[in-house]
């Protein structure tokens, strides 16, 4: 799956998984409420556990459900009978030039008069318009709406795949990559079985651990200033189904409700904070880095007022959107481990 998100920790779950599952039964209930690419919740739900995933974008929320909730053709029934014509027939949509052809690509005319934006290629806005409108005529029946989510996070994948940039959305490359100019494709993803014991909410980080008590917390937050709302205000676009008012030269939608605190170094720590103490589980699991807003040092020392505190670190490869011709470099990564002094859970 391409998912080309930052911090995205398929390369490391295995090793926070076996760190978690020391402390954590098997069978217990964890939260990941920053659930990014879902990566870490589906790593967490094969080794056993009960999953509840989350995030305030939408977009994470859709790739937590293909991850993580059962899907079969009886969901498809007022969507093309099964999963396999659904994604025919949206491979097979006419192309429109709509919003995304006028707004995100090269043939394209922004509104607000900048110059055109090569988020894509004419014909892969055109598809993407023609997609859009086909999984809007479809959403407006509430049966469809288990179809309508899986099928959308196919879209976002689909994207990915020839979107004209270098690594996130926050602006457009100056010429067109090989990748980005092949067609738009869409694939049906991959169905887990993890039971019935997983689910998936949105919301902020605060107000999903305030209404999810459980035996652990997962919590990977934004390490940088860069905000995932205006670095992939183009997936959380498709996730909506919705028709902003694109700003500027790069066409961002309004990413400020969405803002995330940790991304701001005179607010990470107190965020920090706010959220752990609201947590109601035995056990908190934070990914971190040396590149993070808050040092290792502040954030032992935050965590050690709350309870017994462990640190496990791994020196990882440094995340490069253009690694072409940059030299190597790592990171260290950080999975701190809280035994909360004060919880509720029996």
């Amino acid at each position: 799956m391409s998912y080309r998100y930052l911090g995205n920790k398929s390369r490391i779950s295995d090793w926070i998984v076996q760190n978690i599952s020391s402390r954590l039964a098997e069978g217990s209930s964890i939260v990941d409420p920053m659930c990014g690419t879902g990566a870490m919740s589906e790593a967490l739900a094969t080794k056993g556990y009960s999953v509840t995933a989350g995030d305030i974008l939408s977009f994470p929320v859709l790739h937590a459900k293909a991850r993580l909730l059962p899907l079969t053709d009886s969901h498809f029934e007022g969507v093309g009978g099964s999963y396999e014509h659904a994604i025919r027939a949206l491979n097979d949509v006419e192309p429109i030039k709509g919003f995304f052809w006028e707004e995100y690509s090269a043939d394209g005319s922004p509104r607000n008069g900048s110059k055109p934006r090569k988020y894509f290629t004419g014909e892969n806005a055109a598809k993407i318009d023609g997609i859009r409108k086909q999984l809007l005529t479809w959403k407006e029946h509430e049966r469809n709406m288990a179809a309508v989510d899986r099928l959308t996070h196919d879209l976002l994948l689909a994207v990915n795949k020839v979107a004209n940039i270098s690594g996130t959305y926050g602006y457009y490359c100056a010429k067109f990559g090989k990748n980005s100019l092949s067609p738009l494709n869409l694939n049906a993803s991959r169905t887990n079985s993890f039971g019935t014991k997983m689910n998936v909410v949105q919301g902020d980080v605060l107000t999903v651990s305030k209404a999810n008590p459980a035996d652990a917390y997962y919590l990977d937050p934004p390490y940088t200033k860069r905000q995932y709302g205006g670095n992939y205000h183009i997936l959380e676009t498709i996730a909506l189904h919705d028709f902003p008012e694109p700003a500027g030269e790069g066409g961002l939608r309004d990413w400020k409700p969405t803002a995330s605190d940790f991304c701001y170094k005179r607010k990470a720590k107190l965020a920090f904070e706010n959220v752990i103490k609201n947590i109601d589980a035995k056990y908190v699991f934070v990914s971190y880095s040396d590149d993070g807003q808050v040092s290792k040092e502040e954030l032992i020392e935050l965590l050690s007022s709350m309870g017994e505190v462990a640190l496990h670190e791994r020196s990882l490869e440094r995340y490069s959107s253009n690694p072409n011709g940059i030299k190597k470099s790592h990171v260290t990564e950080y999975l701190f481990e809280l035994k909360k002094r004060e919880f509720n859970i029996a």
